[in-house]
């Protein structure tokens, strides 16, 4: 058993980083903007939202299939995160409103901007969910930087000066309720702009600049972390150059590299979907990597997406002019499956310093278990086990064995059916 699950994870890595990038397959009845969604949050596989600088909130809960516009909140809505499929929020900018929260899954949106306290200058640009009751987002894009944090589920927030380290903030990422980073800029929005990474591990109250960018004329946009040790932030900049410029950790941020990308454009949006495989985009342009950066590919792509976002390795939404999907990768296993519908559809979040729920899928009705080993081969949760009817099926990880918390880590998912069996890793990160 020990060799046959450290199998499991072996072929995993090995089949992912070798094959050829997925493919976006747009969906055509999602919402079409002239500019684009400013962001795309799906809390599961079927349930996502979608919003834009026309004040629109659409809705899917089919996975993408269809979409609703489901309320119409005042100012321009730039970005938004969901810690269930009733409660979220949505961040604004260029209004008095500039922080939005729904208990409905986006039917009614409540102003909660008088919640923050001290009151903030600006709008939200990124908004980063930890739980039901942890809340962090940054703004904003032009100047000043700050940031705001809930603990208490949105009844109060606190809103902290980031002047004494950047000048503008735009995309934040916390791995738990206390370690995050900041992708942001120093030097305002012109030539003389530098591309900076703040982190902090005690929730916001004090930060670290880990890296601030040689090349100027950059400012932070987006962060992407496929795992908790290899990240990435693009750099918009002032024009629209011919040589794009990303950042990349391989040591969970503690330092960064500054790669460039060869007709890349003013990157915009950044999502990888593993260490190696990845795609920026803004202002036109679209490229791939399947090699963590070292070489790039321009793709016929909408190039104005400014999310990426990825549910586990095998599920990605992105917000451009519409909103597109990823095909599914095949995940590797200890034999054929006979049917391509079934497998593991989707493991989120991936990172997880909470709760994780796994989705699966079956093309017939089958036997099913699903369990949690670590990486010796050692079972350590089973979570569903019996009869299951054909179609989409959920089981929840409460990271427990026995009655005690699970340490940070690597486990691995299981799916064994008399059909096959799938596998897939999923990182534990804090408790």
């Amino acid at each position: 058993m020990r060799v046959l699950i450290l199998g499991f994870a072996y072929l995993i890595s090995a089949s992912l980083f070798a094959q050829e990038a997925p493919v976006w397959n747009l969906l055509d009845d999602s919402p079409f903007n002239d500019y684009r969604s400013e962001d795309v949050f799906f809390v599961d596989a079927e349930t996502g939202w979608a919003v834009n600088g026309d004040g629109e909130v659409h809705r899917s809960t089919d996975g993408g299939d269809t979409w609703t516009n489901v309320s119409n909140p005042v100012g321009y809505l730039r970005a938004t995160g969901f810690a269930s499929t009733t409660k979220g929020w949505v961040g604004v900018l260029f209004s008095p409103a500039v922080l939005y929260e729904t208990s409905n899954g986006g039917l009614t949106m409540s102003d909660v901007t008088s919640r923050i306290q001290p009151a903030i200058p600006g709008g939200i640009c990124g908004i980063s969910v930890v739980s039901d009751q942890i809340v962090y987002g940054v703004g904003q894009f032009s100047g000043p930087a700050y940031l705001i944090k809930t603990t208490d589920g949105g009844f109060s927030w606190t809103s902290i000066d980031l002047s004494a380290y950047a000048d503008t903030a735009v995309d934040v990422k916390f791995f738990d309720a206390n370690h995050g980073f900041i992708a942001a800029g120093i030097g305002g929005l012109g030539s003389s702009s530098q591309v900076r990474v703040l982190e902090t591990i005690d929730g916001g109250d004090t930060w670290s600049v880990r890296h601030t960018s040689s090349a100027t004329g950059f400012w932070g946009w987006k962060l992407s972390f496929p795992t908790p040790e290899v990240g990435y932030v693009s750099g918009e900049s002032a024009g629209n150059p011919s040589l794009g410029l990303m950042l990349k950790t391989i040591d969970g941020g503690q330092t960064w590299s500054e790669v460039g990308i060869p007709n890349g454009g003013s990157l915009q949006g950044i999502g990888f979907l593993t260490p190696e495989i990845g795609w920026t985009s803004g202002r036109g342009t679209t490229s791939v990597t399947t090699d963590g950066g070292a070489t790039w590919e321009q793709i016929a792509l909408d190039g104005s997406i400014n999310r990426f976002r990825f549910l586990g390795d095998s599920l990605g939404f992105a917000a451009g002019e519409k909103i597109y999907r990823l095909r599914p990768l095949p995940v590797a296993g200890e034999g054929s499956p006979i049917s391509n519908a079934s497998g593991l559809v989707s493991i989120s979040p991936n990172p997880s310093s909470g709760p994780v729920t796994i989705t699966y899928q079956l093309g017939r009705p089958d036997n099913v278990r699903v369990g949690i080993f670590d990486l010796l081969g050692r079972k350590v949760d089973e979570l569903d086990e019996g009869a299951r009817s054909a179609g989409r099926h959920v089981a929840f990880w409460r990271r427990e064995n026995h009655g005690h918390r699970l340490s940070p880590g690597t486990y691995v998912v299981r799916l064994q059916t008399d059909e096959g069996s799938w596998a897939e890793l999923v990182a534990i990160v804090g408790y």
